[in-house]
């Protein structure tokens, strides 16, 4: 394959990541419209878990890696139990990622959200300085200053009418949520580099879904007539429109968490939260078209989003264009099947 062909591919791996992720963030932002998304029920995240699974429908991400080889396959088989440990600290980071992202949304609404979650790429270099001590390069940083400046004047001229309380408390779990996601994005850096993407997308939507689907069993099915079918009511939505838009979720959520991992394999931690941020300038615009109402002008497309998001864009190319810094000195990657003191 050549290396224009490998060019395009990846940007279509970047193409259907923004665009799978936007998709699901209307798609359950419509869900919550009706009456039954909420977070209580534990029902809202399994069909974004359930679209982890389906890794296995499709050959490897390119960029990626299928089987392991013969000595590889031993490594793994000697370190199970530390790959298994590594496997499930990168599913709990994700669950507890979404569960506050979620949160967030719900109390600070999309706009107050969005300014949040544009530090994204700031925290995920945080986190990745301090745990593998890796450095972006000073063209990097501009990109990430640049692509951060414009998501937070999305949503400048929507922040006084906004209820104080709830934005406050909207803020607190999303900067939680960011530093989950954040964390778990360095560490799938090293899971991918000893497992194929499927396994890892597996094996995340299984735990994941686990876990989820036993609360929903035992705390949100116990109440879905006063929790779900009674709120849709109340909302005037039908419970076959409900059941579709769920359905639709699961494909929704598998390509874009699908394309996330070759996004992640071949582009890195910190463009992977550059990536998130173009991802919520996407979905305001399409938020617009869809949800913009006199009740609810958080969702209206303005100029000042229309600016910010040729600067997100301006900084994704600057930081996809530019080189990293070259380390001085290799560093040991800390999660390995053959460390004995990586995975605890």
């Amino acid at each position: 394959m050549n290396k224009s062909s490998d060019e395009a591919r990846v940007w279509a791996t970047r193409l259907v990541y923004l665009v799978g992720g936007a998709l699901y963030i209307i798609g359950a932002q419509e869900v919550y419209y009706t009456g039954a998304g909420s977070m209580k029920t534990f029902l809202p995240p399994l069909p974004y878990f359930l679209g982890m699974m389906m890794a296995v429908l499709l050959p490897p991400v390119d960029g990626g890696r299928g089987s392991p080889s013969g000595k590889e396959q031993k490594d793994l088989k000697a370190a199970g139990a530390r790959v298994d440990k590594l496997l499930m600290r990168i599913a709990g980071l994700e669950a507890t990622g979404y569960l506050m992202t979620y949160l967030g949304i719900a109390y600070a609404g999309s706009t107050i959200y969005t300014i949040v979650y544009g530090s994204m790429s700031l925290v995920v270099a945080l986190v990745r300085w301090l745990i593998t001590k890796k450095t972006v390069s000073r063209t990097q940083l501009l990109g990430m200053v640049i692509a951060v400046f414009g998501i937070f004047s999305t949503a400048i001229d929507g922040l006084n009418s906004s209820n104080s309380a709830s934005i406050e408390l909207g803020v607190l779990f999303t900067l939680l949520g960011c530093f989950a996601y954040a964390t778990e994005y360095v560490f799938l850096e090293e899971a991918l580099s000893i497992l194929p993407p499927q396994t890892v997308l597996f094996q995340m939507g299984k735990y994941c879904t686990a876990m989820f689907f036993v609360l929903f069993i035992t705390i949100g099915l116990p109440h879905h007539k006063a929790w779900i079918e009674d709120q849709v009511k109340a909302h005037h939505g039908r419970m076959e429109v409900v059941l579709l838009l769920y359905t639709l979720l699961v494909p929704c959520s598998f390509l874009k968490n699908y394309a996330w991992l070759g996004v992640i394999k071949g582009d890195g931690a910190v463009a992977t939260g550059l990536m998130q941020g173009c991802r919520s300038c996407l979905t305001f615009a399409m938020s617009a078209m869809l949800f913009c109402s006199p009740t609810t002008t958080n969702q209206c497309y303005t100029t000042t989003k229309g600016f910010a998001t040729l600067l997100v864009v301006a900084g994704t190319l600057i930081y996809s264009f530019a080189q990293p810094e070259t380390p001085t000195k290799p560093k040991t990657p800390p999660f390995s099947p053959s460390s004995a003191s990586g995975i605890v």
